[in-house]
């Protein structure tokens, strides 16, 4: 790992709740820009459904190793019992080959 991925790699792990911001960065933030530019989502509004999404993430990762809770969790599958089957997509065996690169 180079310095500067060195650098960037401390500055992330030095942050309060670096993995419930990583999660909601990676699963909302992401996938919610382009509908901040193409609908005029406020600056403000974006503020507030990262924070709900930064939230959310760490209560996931709160009952993520408690297997009842886990369980449970699945009740929220029900609101997406129409949505597609996941897919291992180029876009994200490309983030899954950065996170592996960035993990030796």
């Amino acid at each position: 790992m180079d310095s500067f991925t060195e650098s960037l790699m401390s500055s992330a792990l030095s942050q309060k709740d670096v993995y419930p911001k990583a999660i909601a960065s990676f699963l909302f933030r992401e996938v919610i820009e382009d509908a901040h530019t193409k609908y005029n989502i406020s600056q403000e509004d974006m503020k507030q459904m990262c924070k709900e999404a930064v939230n959310r993430a760490a209560m996931f990762l709160s009952i993520k190793d408690d297997p009842k809770l886990y369980k449970a969790l699945a009740i929220h599958a029900i609101n997406g019992i129409e949505w597609d089957d996941a897919e291992m997509t180029d876009e994200i065996l490309e983030q899954l080959a950065l996170l592996k690169e960035l993990a030796e």
